[in-house]
């Protein structure tokens, strides 16, 4: 979700001259925590690979030198689905 994020704050900073978008990203995996199970070893992978977080960014454009320093810049933005990838995520 947040790369998705990111391109739409891209899109509207380049559409709104002057704009700036708070981009604010939560994620709670706690939620969908699940004890172990021999049956779904593999839920145990994403556990311990994610876990909760956040974080928020500022995205503009057409920046004001004397008071912003920019770190970086979004310089384009693309969105794909990969074929026969639908079941590379699943919840059990």
């Amino acid at each position: 979700a947040g790369a998705m994020v990111l391109r739409l704050a891209k899109d509207l900073a380049e559409n709104n001259k002057g704009s700036r978008i708070l981009v604010v990203c939560s994620e709670s995996n706690a939620i969908m925590f699940r004890g172990p199970n021999e049956n779904h070893l593999d839920s145990l992978v994403g556990q311990a690979l994610f876990a909760d977080g956040a974080a928020a960014i500022i995205v503009g454009s057409d920046p004001e030198f004397s008071i912003e320093h920019p770190l970086f810049e979004i310089v384009s933005t693309t969105q794909n689905i990969s074929q026969d990838t639908e079941m590379a995520s699943k919840l059990h």
